[in-house]
């Protein structure tokens, strides 16, 4: 009888530290207990390999990312890729391709397999083969630094391989429909190249490297053709974010050595492989410098068991913070699968300096089998740009989850692009304070072919794109949500500092952009109301809904916030604002998209809805409560998937039937040639579609929890047929907790106790007991 081998620290890596590793991993105590017993989310399991990376599933740790799949054969493949790898071209670049491999291979013909995705402590797991021939690997991403890891034990001996798959081989240049995906520079004169420089492959004596470095940049050209090149140097000195900017993977594995340059194997059989991966992006003046930065990054790195239990602690902290588990039925089961996954994504691909691509985050992969081109796993619909209304949808999410540290992104995205916005502000249109475009560059600029190519007798304030060329409440929603966070995590030094000296230069724009009637009274015009009507409007409804919100909201907050000067243009520009536009349709009387405005619609936003959401001026507890259901009922265009806010709004007008059809719907838009359940869309932008799924959670979360004028609404909108346990945060730094079985509230546990008091619990449920 052979002797039984030790569980060496490898081996216990590989069994996720306490077991099979097809097995749910024994729990431990959050950094952070929850107040009560958080559910572990499910683990996803497969019992086939994924084949190409249509079955792959997406690992983060917020700026750092994976997709990962398993081939017929058992090579694991890995996609590699950064929220700031950004190219020549602005396009948001993969880091690079990765396969293991292993001779004898890691998976025979027939042989059993097992993949199983740990959401409660952030490791891929895999089971290839049995007996003589199982080899077991585990995948994640360091929570903390840029390191990815993958350990195997084998039962028997094998030369382990580890390769890089290079496509940026060769200097390319973007034309033709390829160049949509860069769309900064999208329908570019032919007399303008855009090129895309290749990949370094670097020889180290110990590691595979490679690297991209940007050998030109597209951000001198932009500011040149936009008119800002004049502005002050001072402010434009660190405008080009793109020169420099370097990125690739650096790895190294215990006991191989490089093959090739694009290769590392066993120096002997072996039956274990322990592989890091440091994969860091910055400005560097050479590759070579990249290459020292990457090698120091990986030598101060964890280990792979401090890394896997670090990770594994922070991921279950995570999910102590926010749950919603339903039951009653298959789309209630579906239901806590989707929260649970898209916050997954959020978290794997939200952090860094940058916001969440909406266009698919950093998991997109190669386009063709969700209808795009024959291109490689660079291209995205709608390339590296910054829409607004896309943009803005996970973190709305994020303050019911409690996620509130990844809303920051955004929030300092738009704060280091405000001097350039206030500088364009003066010299497009002579006006004091700053407006941020709908759609903008990371560096703060339009799309040149949203600013429009041919600039023949244009001013510099003429943008070409009638899509978003008058659009102006985007400054107004950022700021709104900015008082939004400091409402669930109250920060005087974060209103005081931040928020208001942002809604100072918004509040500054409209004061002195917009022309006043003979009361005083603003006359938004130019302006469109979003992108469905461009002619004719007058006072649009997300500027008005805006402006009386966030001023309201700013006069409501202590007297020691802000200064005098601060508060007298709070008062002022609500005092100037004009009321929120009606009029009559079908006889009745709804809220309006604009106070005058030309119906032929350009696009399906319904806006007169934006009074509903996500200005929360209208409604149930609210005023115009009927205007606002009627403009509901009446309106033009019906979405379930994608961007449009359809479901919030139903939800908060307690419209509990249709929150529900909405929602099903949603939980039925994972695209069906893709394996993770959460690859939604592609909808209106690509997928994973991050409007689609953040709109999903924020739904749950609105039919299952409200505020209003104080109060803390208990399942406003939620099905009696399905019971559901849950934990969300509200305004007035508010935890619930509760649990919903046959329409009785069975434990209700509110923090602080005090805000206990503020419950109202919707009928048709009830509590079951006396409070």
């Amino acid at each position: 009888m052979p002797a039984r081998r030790r569980a060496t620290p490898l081996l216990l890596l590989v069994l996720g530290a306490c077991g099979s590793p097809i097995r749910d991993a024994d729990p431990v105590a959050p950094a952070a207990p929850a107040v009560s017993a958080a559910p572990e989310p499910g683990a996803l399991v497969w019992t086939s390999p994924g084949l190409d990376a249509t079955g792959s599933v997406p690992l983060g740790n917020g700026q750092l990312g994976v997709n990962a799949w398993v081939e017929a054969d058992g090579d694991l493949c890995l996609y590699l890729s950064r929220t700031d790898s950004w190219s020549e071209a602005n396009r948001l670049l993969k880091v690079g391709k990765l396969r293991i491999s292993a001779d004898p291979p890691l998976l025979a013909a027939g042989a059993p397999f097992e993949q199983a995705l740990r959401l409660s402590n952030g490791a891929l797991e895999i089971r290839c083969g049995a007996g003589q021939d199982e080899v077991r690997l585990a995948l994640w991403v360091d929570s903390r630094d840029p390191v990815v890891h993958v350990v195997a034990a084998s039962e028997r001996e094998r030369v382990f391989e580890v390769a890089h798959e290079a496509w940026r081989s060769a200097p390319r240049r973007l034309q033709g429909e390829e160049l949509k995906s860069a769309w900064t520079m999208r329908d570019a004169p032919d007399s303008i190249e855009l090129v895309e420089s290749a990949d370094w492959l670097l020889e180290v004596s110990d590691a595979l490297a490679w690297c991209h470095r940007n050998a030109t940049s597209i951000v001198p050209l932009t500011l040149r053709h936009q008119g800002l090149d004049e502005l002050d140097p001072a402010l434009l000195a660190g405008a080009d974010t793109l020169s420099g900017r370097s990125f690739g993977g650096y790895a190294q594995v215990r006991g191989a050595k490089p093959a090739a340059r694009t290769q590392l194997r066993s120096v002997a059989p072996t039956r274990s492989l322990e592989l890091a991966l440091a994969a860091p992006c910055g400005a560097f003046d050479s590759v070579d410098a990249w290459a020292g930065h990457a090698r120091a990054v990986l030598a101060t790195a964890r280990g792979p068991v401090a890394s896997r239990e670090a990770t594994a602690a922070h991921w279950r902290q995570a999910w102590t913070r926010s749950w919603i588990v339903a039951r009653g039925d298959a789309d209630a089961e579906r239901l806590t699968q989707a929260y649970a996954l898209q916050r997954w994504v959020q978290r794997g691909g939200g952090g860094g300096p940058y916001p969440i691509k909406f266009n698919g985050s950093i998991f997109t992969v190669e386009p063709a089998a969700a209808g795009g081109g024959e291109w490689n796993a660079d291209w995205r619909r709608w390339g590296g740009d910054f829409w607004w209304q896309n943009t803005r949808l996970p973190y709305h999410a994020m303050l019911g989850s409690g996620d509130f540290e990844q809303l920051e992104p955004l929030f300092s995205f738009y704060e280091r692009m405000l001097p350039l916005c206030r500088a364009r502000a003066e010299a497009y249109y002579g006006a004091r304070g700053a407006y941020f475009p709908e759609t903008v560059t990371h560096f703060g600029t339009y799309s040149n072919g949203d600013y429009g190519w041919n600039r023949a007798g244009l001013a510099k304030g003429d943008v070409q794109c009638p899509w978003w060329q008058w659009e102006w409440n985007q400054g107004f929603e950022l700021v709104a949500l900015m008082l939004d966070r400091h409402a669930h995590a109250p920060d005087a030094a974060f209103v005081g500092e931040r928020v208001v000296p942002l809604a100072r230069d918004v509040l500054a724009y409209f004061d002195s952009r917009f022309a006043r009637d003979e009361h005083g009274v603003l006359v938004i015009s130019p302006t469109q109301a979003l992108e469905t009507h461009w002619h004719g409007v007058v006072n649009d409804m997300p500027c008005v809904a805006g402006l009386r919100d966030v001023c309201a909201r700013l006069l409501a907050l202590p007297a020691s916030i802000g200064t005098a000067e601060d508060r007298a243009l709070w008062r002022r520009m609500l005092d100037a604002a004009p009321p929120l536009p009606l009029e009559q349709r079908d006889g009745r009387t709804r809220l309006a998209p604009a106070e005058r405005y030309d119906p032929s619609r350009q696009n399906c936003e319904s806006p007169e809805l934006y009074a509903v959401w996500p200005f929360r001026l209208a409604g149930p507890g609210r005023a115009l409560e009927e205007e606002a259901r009627a403009a509901y009922e009446l309106r033009h265009d019906r979405f379930e998937n994608g961007w449009p806010q359809d479901g919030t709004d139903a939800a908060l007008l307690g419209l509990t039937e249709e929150a529900r059809r909405i929602l099903v719907a949603k939980l039925g838009n994972s695209h069906p040639k893709y394996r993770f359940p959460a690859t939604w869309g592609p909808n209106f932008d690509w997928l994973p579609d991050q409007c689609h799924g953040s709109n999903l959670m924020l739904l749950a979360q609105t039919m299952l929890l409200q505020e209003r004028a104080g109060k803390l609404v208990l399942l406003p909108a939620w099905p009696r047929e399905w019971d559901v346990s849950f934990r969300l945060h509200a305004p007035g730094a508010t935890v619930v907790e509760c649990e919903v079985e046959g329409g009785l509230v069975k434990r209700l546990d509110v923090w602080p106790a005090a805000r206990r008091a503020d419950i109202e619990i919707s009928a048709p449920f009830s509590l079951s007991a006396p409070r």
